[in-house]
This record gives C-alpha cells, sequence and structure tokens, in this order.
C-alpha cells in the first residue's frame, strides 16, 4: 500500500519541452563539435491524460557517423538524480572543486568525457531531477521497481525512434539502485512474453556499467564481505603502511577466505587459541580491536560499528570512508550542504539552453517512502535482478559488463559485488569486475575516475 505524505509545496507549472543548444570540446586531442537535447518524455493514460514526464539531457556529436554508439545513464536511491554521474564523471562539464577536493560553485570541462566515443544520455527518473510525476494517483504504477524501469526503457525505445537510431549500438550505466534499474530495464528492453511489460520489443544492448552493485546481498558474514572495503580503508588511515594497498587488501582477503572463514563455520566449537590469532589478524587488517571480534563471536556486526570502531576519535562516512567526522561532532550521512543543485540549476541548465519553471531536484526522499521495491510475480517464478541479467547476456551474445566497486564505499561494498558475481553464472570472457580508490561513485578520486573511464572505454571498443 502507497503510504500518504504530504502535499508537496510548488511554484511550479509544467509545460513540457524540448532545449537545444551547440558546444564544443576538446577530447584526446581532437576538437568535437555537439549539441545538447534537454527534452521531456510524456506518458499517457491509455485515454491521452498525463501521467508523468521523464526529462533527459542527451549529448550528441555533430558526426556523418549514422550507427553511432549511445550510453544511458541513470544514478540510484531510487530518488537520486543523475547530477552526480553528470558533474562528478561523465558529462562535458564537471563541478569545480576546491585545494580539498570539495565541490564549489562552478564549472570546468571534462577531458576524460567519452563524447568523442558515443553519445551521452542522463535520465531522470520520475520525481527527481525535471522528471515529474503529474497524476498523483499513480505514484504506485511510476514508483515500483517494475514500474520505474518499465518507464525507462519506454523512454530509450523513444529516444531511438525521435532521433531515427535504431541501428545504434546501446550502452547503459547505472550507480547503486540504479543497477537494479539497469537489470530490470534489460529485461524490459528484452523479448519474453511471459514477463515485464510483454510488447516484447527484442532490443539488445552492448555493454553494461553497474557502479556500486547494490541489486542483491551476498548472505556472506560481513567481516568477510567487507573485508576488501575494512582493509582498504584501514590502509588509507594507517599513519605507516607495511606496503601498497593492493597488497595490503589481497592479504587481508586470503586471512579472510583461509583463516577466518573456518573459524566462523566452526562457531562455538572454534578453539580458543584459534579465535584470539583470528581477532588479532582482524585487528591488524580492520583497525577495529580484537575485543570486539572477541566479543561478537569474529563477526563485524553492522557497518556503523565499522564506521565507529575502525580509527578512534572519529566515525568514517558510509559513502566515503576516508573522510571521517570527530565523535564528538554530529555525523551527517549526507552532509550539510549541496552544491550541485547550485551548480544545475545556476550554471549548467542556463548553458544548455533549459528553460522552465521547474526546480532540478538533486535528490527526492519522497520517491524513496513511496518506493515498492517488490517485484512483479513471473508466474510461479521469481526472478532475481542478477538472473534478469544473465538472461539478457544469454539472449544478446556480444553484451559485455563492467562491475566497478569504490574501495571506500561501506554502502556497496566491493566484497559482496566479488561474491556475487562469482556465484552468478555469468559468462566470465564476459564480465569484467574492477574496483578502484573512490568510495560509492568510485569516480571520487582523480586516480579512480581515469582508470574507471579508461576501463569505460574499453567496455566501448569491446
Amino acid at each position: 500500500m502507497i503510504p500518504s505524505l504530504p502535499e508537496p509545496f510548488s511554484l511550479e507549472s509544467f509545460q513540457p519541452g524540448c532545449f537545444e543548444a551547440c558546444h564544443q570540446i576538446t577530447l584526446q586531442g581532437k576538437n568535437v563539435h555537439f549539441r545538447s537535447v534537454s527534452e521531456d518524455f510524456l506518458f499517457r493514460s491509455p485515454d491521452g491524460a498525463p501521467e508523468a514526464s521523464l526529462f533527459a539531457i542527451s549529448y550528441i556529436a555533430e558526426t556523418e557517423e549514422k550507427n553511432r554508439p549511445v550510453m544511458f545513464l541513470w544514478n540510484g536511491g531510487p530518488g537520486s538524480a543523475t547530477s552526480t554521474l553528470h558533474l562528478e564523471c561523465f558529462g562535458p562539464w564537471l563541478i569545480e572543486t576546491d585545494e580539498a577536493g570539495r565541490p564549489v560553485y562552478g564549472l570546468k570541462e571534462n577531458p576524460d568525457c567519452l563524447l568523442d566515443a558515443c553519445d551521452l544520455v542522463f535520465v531522470d527518473p520520475v520525481g527527481v531531477g525535471l522528471s515529474r510525476l503529474l497524476n498523483p494517483e499513480k505514484a504506485g504504477k511510476y514508483y515500483s521497481v517494475d514500474g520505474d524501469a518499465r518507464s525507462v526503457a519506454f523512454l530509450i525505445i523513444e529516444w531511438l525512434r525521435r532521433r531515427g537510431r535504431w541501428n545504434s549500438p546501446i550502452y547503459i550505466t547505472g550507480e547503486s539502485y540504479g543497477t537494479v534499474r539497469a537489470c530490470r530495464v534489460i529485461a524490459e528492453l528484452g523479448r519474453s512474453p511471459y514477463s515485464e511489460s510483454r510488447m516484447v520489443p527484442g532490443i539488445p544492448v552492448q555493454g553494461v556499467a553497474l557502479i556500486g552493485w547494490a541489486a542483491g546481498e551476498s548472505g556472506q558474514p560481513l567481516a568477510l564481505s567487507m573485508m576488501p572495503a575494512m582493509a582498504a580503508t584501514h590502509w588509507y588511515h594507517l599513519e605507516e603502511k607495511p606496503c601498497g594497498q593492493e597488497d595490503f587488501v589481497h592479504a587481508a582477503c586470503d586471512f579472510a577466505r583461509k583463516e577466518l572463514l573456518p573459524a566462523l563455520y566452526e562457531g562455538d566449537d572454534l578453539p580458543e587459541g584459534t579465535k584470539a590469532h583470528c581477532a588479532e589478524k582482524l585487528q591488524e587488517f580492520t583497525g577495529v580491536g580484537q575485543g570486539y571480534f572477541l566479543n561478537s563471536g569474529l563477526q563485524m556486526r553492522s557497518a556503523e560499528d565499522f564506521q565507529r570502531q575502525a580509527l578512534p576519535g572519529y566515525v568514517l562516512d558510509l559513502y566515503d570512508a576516508r573522510l571521517k567526522t570527530p565523535v564528538n561532532e554530529t555525523y551527517r550521512i549526507l552532509g550539510g550542504d549541496n552544491v550541485p543543485i547550485q551548480v544545475m540549476n545556476g550554471l549548467l541548465l542556463p548553458r544548455l539552453n533549459v528553460k522552465t519553471d521547474r526546480l532540478y531536484y538533486t535528490g527526492n526522499i519522497n520517491v524513496n517512502i513511496l518506493f515498492n521495491t517488490d517485484t512483479e510475480d513471473v508466474g510461479e517464478y521469481k526472478r532475481s535482478h542478477i538472473e534478469c541479467l544473465k538472461d539478457g547476456m544469454e539472449r544478446t551474445p556480444g553484451m559485455r559488463l563492467l562491475f566497478a566497486s569504490g574501495l571506500y564505499d561501506l554502502c556497496t561494498h566491493a566484497g559482496n559485488t566479488r561474491y556475487m558475481v562469482s556465484h552468478a553464472g555469468l559468462p566470465k570472457e564476459r564480465v569484467t569486475v574492477r574496483e578502484y580508490p573512490g568510495g560509492h561513485g568510485v569516480y571520487s578520486t582523480e586516480k579512480g575516475k581515469k582508470a574507471f573511464l579508461a576501463d569505460m572505454r574499453k567496455l566501448l571498443e569491446q
């Protein structure tokens, strides 16, 4: 049942629009001319009444290549807009940062933008960005796993129709909850008469990038699945580092696999000497005191425990554990400011010639609250998100996947992705798993961003 919420305050009026502008940028040593197309995709009920509008910002290179690759991108939440992917990694212009790497009001060219290799389409689902739910009675239709994915899938189809790009290779990039959306969009674009929309479009997807896998938990104890993230974080905060980060994380995971896993299996039958040894090694690799692990039975009870135990005197950030807040100060999971909303509305939209009464919302918690996370029944069998992904790879022999994790991400941590991929039955020769020195957004460090976008280029070249 959809919970009721107070009516939001609004000064907006809705008028669907399409706004274009011409631009140029230097990429890979070449001057790339492109145009931006920012437009509404209006969804109607069978009687023609408007229900919702999805808004997308496209960057299309001016080229004679008719069947150029096109990448559709979205973020997570589900109530999060694509502004993070747009302003911090993929867009032709990125948000300015100060010497400490914090965002400030300004835009700069992105020399690593992929626009020389593919067109980019930033999609905001209903309720975020400039996308809107126009009929509140239809909230249940759009604020659900399947309804959300279905609307995005039909936006993709309509985008291809408007541009006449039916033969362009399609790529999809989703972050956090956007990885769930990616799996379900692939299913919606597929050709199954017994599930999804039953419109059987049969649109193939060439490649998929999944940033911060959030489409299923491994079921492993946290001390195992979080080991790569905990070890990388502890290494980062060590004043005297015993070795390189890669070697440290490898040693930690080797210990988890060879010693910790058998110890956890033994449970209360584990000899005290072995238990003490494992607790000592856990402290060595995570920074959390061995007393904690002796009391917890060698378990890490929660990510929050690690946040508060790993670095005495501080609380580590859930989304980027390099960041720390003194324990005597208030830790805010989302921080205290929102520079991206200022940059999107004050700088980027005017540059794109977008003229609208609507405010670009970088996030909308109402969507999260109203969102139905259950999936529709498919006969007697209900597929998981990763099974949708696997089905897509079976239907499309050329489809390739890139799983991208940030080593400092305590929310969608790398170990969970490692485990899920290794147990999913995906064709290994078409799957790449990478971990970067970044947070929830793998591009949150310059080194991580460059390495990630280099891997994205490889995905486009395959």
